[in-house]
């Protein structure tokens, strides 16, 4: 996906500008390690995204072992939930509440097409996204009505947005 590789770029370019050689794994290595600020999380995805990219390059390299604990997440209350909905511009508001309801992963529901949405069956269709598998759920009344505000100008519901990172930087700021 064009966000993973915008990702793993972001993350190369940040070894790099630490002082990292990416040509040398112990150079990368000795560079994640004195990263006290960043999470186990955080260096664990740099590893992994250098190690990527080591492979393509044919570079060989005894991976550093860094695993995050694992934690419950945090779960917001309902009503925590449908304030911040409210909050929100009618794109992100309609996004959210799509979210809440479907469980659906943010791709999927950017990549949801006008022609998924069955307003007569009250029925939107969520298209596989990662190896996952295709799902059918029913909207609320809240839900169609987001929609029909909505301008059906491209044939991707949020495509008038712009790109799914605009969307989540908006979200952010909520």
């Amino acid at each position: 996906a064009e966000s993973t590789i915008l990702s793993r770029g972001s993350r190369l370019r940040r070894l790099v500008k630490l002082g990292a050689n990416l040509y040398d794994p112990e150079s990368v290595k000795e560079v994640i390690a004195k990263q006290n600020s960043w999470s186990l999380a955080r260096k664990e995805a740099m590893v992994w995204t250098y190690d990527l990219w080591g492979k393509w390059l044919g570079i060989e390299w005894e991976k550093p072992n860094y695993k995050p604990a694992r934690k419950l997440p945090f779960i917001p209350l309902e009503r925590e939930i449908d304030d911040l909905i409210a909050g929100c511009n009618k794109w992100v508001a309609t996004f959210l509440q799509i979210a809440k309801e479907t469980g659906a992963r943010a791709g999927e529901i950017y990549n949801l097409k006008w022609i998924d949405i069955d307003f007569e069956n009250r029925t939107i269709n969520i298209a596989a996204e990662k190896g996952s598998n295709p799902r059918m759920f029913r909207m609320s009344s809240k839900l169609m009505a987001m929609l029909s505000t909505l301008p059906r100008e491209h044939e991707q519901i949020f495509k008038h947005y712009g790109k799914l990172n605009y969307m989540r930087r908006s979200f952010d700021r909520y």
